[in-house]
């Protein structure tokens, strides 16, 4: 047995270990590869939306100071060279200046020039002042791309403005929009720059990789700012020239450095300028982790193997010792003897195997005194049937009761009585049929009624409900006087006031269900709880008095006749009343 564990097991779990081990690493790598990619285009995505965001802003601003009435008016008045501007001038130009000033965050300056031969307007820090200005270079711009009415140009110095915060490098991103029909008839420009610390907190907040980064790239220029390895920088005319020229608007493409070293460069399109914003990542870094996880891997399937080798060996020495005490034990129980000893075993499946059996051999001892117990509570049972069958005590009662009438010399209600007493135990008998119809049932309970009324007087009153439809159907016999007879003795004998007793019988869902209600003096809520745990455990306790086997008796015969969903329940409250519900079909 322990060379066949050996043979048979280790293989298996090498094999196991193996397939586990390599499915994990192509699965852990291809979901490292997947997220890290993911996580850059969306980075890449997201810094592309706030982007164009930001510079539609800025566009939407040029566009509308372009269009500004205002504006409009002082550049037809100044095209007569004979006129100067007035200091209403001035005032509409600066109205016209904070009317177009968009988010201060983002701009720089902004620079308006009309009308040759007369200064520009320049802007910057809400200082507004008059600059020389010259149209040729932007002319030569617009001339390069005539289709756009925006033309942007990339980070660069600023040539007008000078600053009073130290941090502002003087470096901008502009973008204008030339005056007049065409490039040869401009007469002017509207010129907004944006601040290079705008470009620089965007590229270099997102944290890529140790020396990934991001870069904007346009047709004039590469914006980048974050310094990284020589082995990982890349030439920004290769960056610019393979980047522009992707056909698509975003994707990825992998560049392969002086160095020999492979970045990928995932890009996305600016929509507004058409810029591309581009995140440069080393491979190797990316793909860092997913060579740990290799190693990791290999590592660890090699110490599962040596485990796997001594624990086969050691599980091979456990299990064989103790099958063959197990299989003495139990050559031992086919003879017939169950009183063997069992020691607590280790938790495993020999240590299953020996507690199962030890359990099976406690539980058919269980069984055989259960079976003994049964047998003696049966002959109780039907010693106790007997004795509702007969009630002494209430024969004498009874008994007593007439002679008590003869001696007050009221024989019409001592031979009332004897006739109940005599009907009532015919009924009683029924030629030894268990099963009677519930009219006889109730005619039975009538006579117990006459009596009962004949020996207490008014103390109480009684009504009885049937549906008519009722009254053919059969129920076990005596099932309802033992009930009733606890109803007047533990119930309206202990209320204060008269008592009332109501029996009511109907059909519910094919089911016969009759309810003895009376307004005696109840039950606590532990004593209710105590009968019906005692219903449906189906046990007598040890020291019940009559009115607890009389239950039992009732409650157990009608599950023994109609199944074990049937039989008493009891519903009370302290000084409420008890309902007894009696089901049966």
């Amino acid at each position: 047995m322990k060379s066949t564990i050996l043979v048979i097991i280790i293989p298996i779990i090498m094999l196991f270990v193996f397939t586990t081990g390599l499915f994990s690493y192509l699965l852990a790598s291809s979901q490292l590869q997947k997220n890290a990619f993911t996580s850059i285009s969306d980075t890449v995505s997201q810094t592309q939306r706030f982007l164009n965001d930001k510079l539609t802003d800025v566009v939407t601003s040029l566009t509308i100071l372009v269009s500004d009435s205002d504006l409009s008016d002082i550049s037809m008045r100044t095209e007569d060279p004979a006129y100067n501007l007035q200091t209403e001038d001035y005032l509409q130009l600066n109205r016209v200046l904070n009317r177009a000033s968009p988010d201060r965050a983002l701009i720089d300056s902004i620079l308006i020039y009309y009308n040759h031969d007369r200064p520009a307007f320049y802007r910057k820090d809400d200082l507004t002042e008059q600059v020389k200005f010259s149209l040729e270079p932007y002319r030569i711009g617009q001339a390069t791309d005539p289709i756009s009415v925006i033309h942007w140009e990339t980070l660069h110095t600023d040539a007008f403005g000078t600053s009073h915060n130290q941090n502002d490098s003087g470096k901008v991103v502009s973008l204008y929009n030339l005056l007049g029909k065409d490039v040869e008839h401009s007469k002017g420009i509207i010129l907004f720059n944006i601040k290079n610390s705008f470009f620089q907190t965007i590229l270099s907040n997102p944290t890529i990789s140790n020396n990934g980064y991001l870069s904007l790239i346009s047709e004039d220029g590469i914006i980048s700012y974050k310094n990284v390895a020589k082995k990982y920088k890349i030439k920004d005319s290769e960056l610019q020239r393979l980047v522009m020229q992707t056909p698509q608007a975003s994707g990825q493409i992998t560049i392969t450095n002086e160095l020999g070293n492979e970045m990928l460069v995932v890009y996305d399109t600016l929509r507004i300028n058409k810029w591309k914003i581009a995140a440069i990542v080393p491979k190797d870094e990316l793909l860092h982790k997913v060579s740990y996880i290799k190693y990791l891997i290999l590592v660890i399937m090699c110490i599962l193997f040596v485990i796997a080798i001594f624990l086969s060996n050691l599980l091979a020495n456990i299990i064989t010792k103790p099958i063959i005490r197990l299989t003495r034990k139990i050559n031992t129980i086919e003879e017939g003897n169950l009183d063997i000893e069992f020691k607590e075993l280790s938790r495993n499946e020999i240590g299953v195997l020996n507690r199962g059996i030890r359990d099976m051999i406690h539980r058919i001892k269980q069984l055989l005194l259960q079976i003994e117990k049964e047998q003696e509570k049966k002959r109780r049972a039907e010693l106790a049937a007997l004795q509702f069958q007969i009630r002494p005590h209430f024969l004498y009662n009874t008994l007593y009761s007439i002679k008590h009438l003869i001696e007050l010399d009221e024989k019409k209600e001592a031979s009332q009585m004897v006739t109940s007493l005599s009907d009532f135990f015919r009924i009683s008998i029924s030629k030894g049929s268990e099963i009677i119809p519930v009219s006889q049932e109730i005619e039975h309970i009538n006579h117990y009624f006459t009596i009962q009324e004949l020996r207490y007087g008014d103390s109480f009153t009684y009504e009885i409900d049937m549906e008519p439809a009722m009254l053919d159907f059969n129920i076990v016999k005596l099932t309802l006087q033992p009930l009733i007879e606890n109803a007047i003795y533990h119930g309206i004998k202990n209320s204060r006031t008269k008592g009332h007793i109501r029996i009511k019988g109907f059909i519910q869902e094919d089911d016969c269900v009759i309810r003895i209600e009376d307004n005696g003096a109840g039950m606590a809520t532990e004593k209710l709880e105590q009968i019906n745990r005692f219903l449906s455990n189906m046990c007598t306790s040890e020291d019940g008095d009559g009115t607890g086997i009389g239950i039992y008796n009732v409650h157990k015969r009608l599950r023994l006749n109609y199944g074990m969903k049937y039989g008493l329940r009891y519903e009370s409250s302290s000084e409420a009343g008890t309902i007894v519900v009696v089901t049966f079909r």
